[in-house]
């Protein structure tokens, strides 16, 4: 199952994911379970970006399949120019994906593994 996660990681543990990935590959176990991770320095600027309606618009994309963002803003029943530039922020993301058909959540789950604890870096 391919998943994305978006959290909050300091540097050390960061680098402690990707040197368990590279072990993995190394010995031909299963990979840790995340495909994709966006990361943010804190919680604030995570839901900065990925605010409610955007969060919304990720489940009901990941639901409906491959959709126009026209097709999308109806079922979700925004305001197109709302939910085309939400569809912008989500692509730099790399959260939602684009073909010549629509667009659409490329993962199988969508995590958010966010914490308020303070973390040393």
């Amino acid at each position: 199952m391919s998943k994305a996660i978006i959290t909050n990681w300091n540097d050390a543990e960061l680098s402690a994911y990707e040197h368990d990935r590279i072990q993995c590959a190394m010995t031909g176990d299963d990979l840790p379970d995340a495909d994709y991770i966006l990361n943010y320095a804190d919680v604030i600027a995570a839901y900065r970006d990925i605010t409610p309606e955007r969060f919304r618009l990720l489940a009901t994309l990941q639901r409906l399949g491959t959709i126009s963002i026209y097709a999308l803003a109806k079922a979700l029943e925004r305001n197109y120019s709302n939910v085309h530039a939400d569809v912008g922020a989500l692509l730099d993301l790399d959260l939602i994906a684009r073909t010549p058909d629509g667009v659409f959540v490329p993962w199988d789950a969508v995590e958010w593994r966010l914490s308020t604890a303070a973390k040393a870096a």
